[in-house]
């Protein structure tokens, strides 16, 4: 017989209580999106727009940087979407710490499964799904949106490491392996074998020290020469994770171009 924690805790405390701390949304703190056996259970965060009659709100679900070595779902440059008329799940998932390469993916692609099963109970469209990630966060997003089960409306990278050969920095996430393996981890190639490729919006500043501009250069180049849609916004003078990244200037582009792929009337 197999006993579930649920099995030995008051139900209650299993319970997501609605909260306010976002602008324009009802938010619903750690939930638990996966739990796998020997690991501590994964959790997001669900912003979701105070409920309009008759609507249910698409969803932005959000991947966040940190080099794979840290970061929590706390950050992001979506605190303004709920406002907007977008949910948001901004997602935990195991750094290098605790597991390697591919196995976030796994927990990337858990994340987006688990939204769309649960969308009727949080009010959310289940046809409408984006990906949003930052820096690593855009690596594990990118990737698991080119997966045949992801079925993402759009896909939105700020500042995203696309190609981890020559990066001694995110050595201990991609383990002990060779540069030819190393290589067929870079996502532009995995564009060219992907079965489906959402509309990518991909957002770099030109003075970035830490992933430069060539890694979204080169996924945007691999996107169009699919023949489908990506649109790159140069951020003048930014550099890695910039706060200008999550200032209208670079939001407001993206949220047109959210409206646009997910069929998002304006608030």
């Amino acid at each position: 017989m197999t006993v579930r924690p649920h099995d030995l805790a008051d139900p209650r405390l299993f319970s997501p209580r609605p909260v306010r701390v976002v602008d324009d949304a009802v938010s619903y703190l750690n939930l638990r999106y996966a739990v796998l056996p020997g690991w501590r259970p994964l959790t997001l965060d669900l912003h979701v727009p105070v409920p309009v009659p008759g609507r249910r709100a698409p969803v932005i679900v959000y991947a966040h940087g940190g080099g794979f070595v840290g970061g929590v779902k706390e950050m992001g440059p979506w605190a303004s979407l709920p406002a907007k008329g977008f949910a948001v799940a901004s997602i935990d998932y195991r750094l290098s710490g605790e597991a390697r390469y591919p196995d976030p993916i796994d927990d990337v692609l858990a994340a987006i499964a688990w939204v769309r099963a649960n969308a009727g109970s949080y009010g959310l469209d289940m046809d409408r799904i984006a990906g949003w990630g930052s820096s690593a966060g855009g690596y594990l997003m990118a990737r698991a949106a080119l997966h045949e089960t992801a079925g993402l409306s759009a896909l939105v990278l700020h500042y995203p490491l696309t190609d981890p050969t020559g990066l001694a920095a995110v050595r201990t996430f991609f383990g002990d392996v060779d540069d030819e393996s190393l290589a067929e981890a870079a996502i532009a190639p995995a564009v060219g074998t992907a079965g489906r490729i959402p509309p990518m919006h991909l957002s770099h500043g030109d003075a970035d020290q830490r992933c430069g501009l060539q890694h979204s250069i080169a996924l945007h180049r691999a996107v169009t020469d699919a023949g489908r849609v990506s649109v790159l916004n140069v951020v003048a003078g930014a550099d890695h994770a910039d706060p200008r990244f999550a200032t209208a200037e670079v939001v407001d582009p993206v949220v047109t171009f959210l409206q646009e792929n997910m069929c998002v009337s304006q608030i």
